[in-house]
C-alpha cells in the first residue's frame, strides 16, 4: 500500500472513529440502555467464540516456529530448542483458548439451567466447568489436529519462505503481546463499570473519560474488541487472495464482535470503538516496523 493510500485510510478511520466516539460521548448510557439484551443469542454466541483470534495467532505462530526447526537442523541444539519452544507456546495458547470457551460455554448452560438471560457471565472472572486434566487433554487432541492441519500448509513452503514466515510470527507475536498489555493497563486505570454491572447496587455510571482507577471494574476498553481486531494480523501469513479474505474478513468480525459486546451489555459503544481503533493502531505500527526492517533482512541473506 502506497504512503498516499495510507493517509487515505488513516483519514477515512479517524473520521469514523471520531465520529463514534462523539455519539458514545453522548448517548453511551442511552443506546446501551435501548440496544442491551442479554437474552440475545447473537452475542451471546460471539461472546464465546469473539476471544479466540488473538489465541489464534500465537498457535499459528508457534506451528511457524516448529516447522522450521524441523526443516532447518545445521544447528541442532537451536532448531530442538525452537521445535520444543515453539510447541509449548502452541499448545499453551491452545489451552487457554478452551478454557475461554468452556468458561462462557458453561456459563450459558448454568443460565438455561436456572432461568437466567443467556448471556450473564463474568466477563474477568471465568472458570472452566472441567477439571484441569480433562481440559489439558482435550486441548492436546485440539492442538495435534491444529498442529496436522497447518504444517500441512506449511509442508510446501520453502526453506526461504519458512524464514520469512518466522519473522512475521515473531512480529505477530509482539504485536498481540503489546495489543494485550495496552488494553489490561488502560483496563486497571480507567476502572469504569460495565453496562450490567450498572443494574447493581452501588454501581454508577462515568463517562469514557473519567479515570476511575483500579476498582475492579474493566469496561474501558474492550477486551473481546481488543481479540476480534487481532484477525487482521493472520492476513500477515498469506499473499493474494487469502490475504485479502482475512483482513477484510477480520474487519466484519470485528464489527460483529463490537456490536455483539454492546447487545449483551457488557460494554459500551466507546468501550468498542476505543479499543478497536486502538489496536487497529498496534497492528499498523507493528507491520511499519516489520517493512521498515524486512529490506535490512533480505540484504543480509543475499550478502
Amino acid at each position: 500500500m502506497s504512503v498516499k493510500k495510507q493517509y487515505q485510510v488513516f483519514g477515512l478511520a479517524s473520521s469514523i472513529f471520531l465520529v463514534l466516539m462523539l455519539i458514545g460521548t453522548g448517548f453511551d448510557l442511552a443506546i446501551s440502555r435501548t440496544f442491551m439484551n442479554q437474552n440475545s443469542w447473537y452475542g451471546t454466541f460471539f461472546q464465546i467464540i469473539g476471544i479466540l483470534p488473538m489465541y489464534l495467532v500465537v498457535m499459528v505462530s508457534g506451528e511457524i516456529g516448529m516447522a522450521y526447526g524441523w526443516r532447518v537442523r545445521t544447528n541442532r541444539l537451536f532448531a530442538n530448542c525452537l521445535m520444543v519452544g515453539s510447541g509449548a507456546l502452541g499448545l499453551w495458547q491452545t489451552q487457554k483458548a478452551l478454557k475461554e470457551v468452556l468458561s462462557y460455554g458453561g456459563a450459558v448452560l448454568h443460565n438455561v439451567k436456572m432461568g437466567q438471560p443467556v448471556a450473564v457471565a463474568n466477563s474477568d472472572m471465568q472458570v472452566s466447568p472441567l477439571s484441569s486434566g480433562m481440559t489439558f487433554v482435550i486441548a492436546v487432541v485440539i492442538f495435534i489436529l491444529f498442529t496436522c492441519l497447518i504444517q500441512l500448509w506449511l509442508t510446501n513452503k520453502s526453506v526461504q519462505q519458512l524464514e520469512g514466515l518466522l519473522v512475521v510470527a515473531v512480529f505477530a507475536t509482539l504485536t498481540v503481546l503489546l495489543a494485550m498489555a495496552v488494553n489490561g493497563a488502560l483496563k486497571q486505570a480507567w476502572g469504569r463499570a460495565r453496562p450490567y454491572e450498572l443494574m447493581q447496587q452501588g454501581n454508577h455510571f462515568t463517562a469514557w473519560y473519567t479515570m476511575n482507577g483500579a476498582n475492579g471494574h474493566k469496561s474501558f476498553p474492550s477486551g473481546h474488541a481488543m481479540a476480534a481486531t487481532l484477525t487482521v494480523v493472520l492476513a500477515w501469513f498469506t499473499t493474494g487472495k487469502w490475504h485479502k479474505l482475512w483482513w477484510f474478513g477480520g474487519i466484519g468480525f470485528t464489527v460483529i464482535v463490537d456490536l455483539a459486546r454492546v447487545r449483551v451489555g457488557a460494554h459500551f459503544l466507546t468501550d468498542v470503538t476505543c479499543s478497536t481503533f486502538l489496536t487497529f493502531a498496534i497492528i499498523y505500527v507493528m507491520w511499519g516496523i516489520y517493512q521498515q526492517i524486512q529490506p535490512a533482512l533480505t540484504k543480509k541473506d543475499q550478502a
